[in-house]
């Protein structure tokens, strides 16, 4: 691990200890899910609070180029008839490539996900979701298909103001470019572009798991009968 630098202020060089530290916490947790048999992808933003059912992790997969929202919950067991009856029921969660979870969603076992499938924040997804759709509710169901989603907002990104996200996100954002961007979104909504270009230049964006360094075979059957009979109906 490199020096740190001895010309920052106390507090900064505490932040960025600590910075240095929760890197390599999240790097245990991530490799300690994987010995357990819990596939994690390439490009995830695991998040610090992403809870996962670590009980049962073997039974969870999770695709590449997946990203959760904060305080996202991943259920692999549900204890409600084990008081009653003494049994737990244990199901397979799986995630395929490219989903993005919004914040609060809670997955429940036997579901499966995706690819290309984005979920509300808020939401409970207590059955299978098809590919390339927008979902969201309590229980989740389709509302939109991907490509009618990212059609709106093709055109709302053209008609709309946009701000280059490596100038404007920013914890030390300049007080003229903070008014600017308070301004413009008090007239409507605007767009953040080019996070996500930083995220893979890995110059910014959220902390992922690295593209190169792990692609492993999923040890759950990548398309399965509950999935596609969710597509069917």
């Amino acid at each position: 691990m490199p020096l740190m630098p001895t010309h920052l202020h106390p507090i900064a060089l505490l932040a960025s200890l600590k910075g240095r530290l929760d890197t390599v916490r999240r790097g245990h947790r991530l490799q300690s899910l994987r010995n357990r048999g819990m596939h994690i992808g390439r490009d995830v933003n695991f998040v610090d609070h992403l809870y996962v059912d670590e009980e049962y992790c073997a039974l969870i997969s999770i695709g590449d180029s997946t990203f959760f929202g904060p305080e996202c919950m991943i259920l692999a067991h549900d204890a409600g008839p084990e008081i009653a009856l003494g049994a737990v029921r244990v199901g397979t969660v799986v995630l395929h490539p490219s989903c993005h979870v919004g914040a609060r969603t809670i997955i429940l076992p036997g579901v499966e996900i995706g690819p290309r499938t984005v979920i509300a924040a808020n939401s409970v997804v207590s059955r299978s979701l098809p590919a390339d759709t927008v979902c969201g509710g309590r229980p989740a169901r389709p509302f939109s298909t991907l490509a009618r989603y990212l059609e709106t907002h093709r055109q709302r990104i053209e008609a709309a103001r946009t701000f280059e996200y490596s100038a404007y996100e920013s914890p030390d954002l300049t007080p003229e470019r903070r008014a600017a961007l308070v301004s413009a979104v008090l007239a409507g909504d605007v767009y953040m572009v080019g996070g996500r270009s930083a995220e893979l230049q890995q110059i910014g964006g959220s902390q992922r798991t690295p593209l190169e360094t792990y692609a492993p075979t999923p040890p759950i059957a990548a398309e399965s009968r509950r999935a596609q009979r969710s597509c069917s109906r």
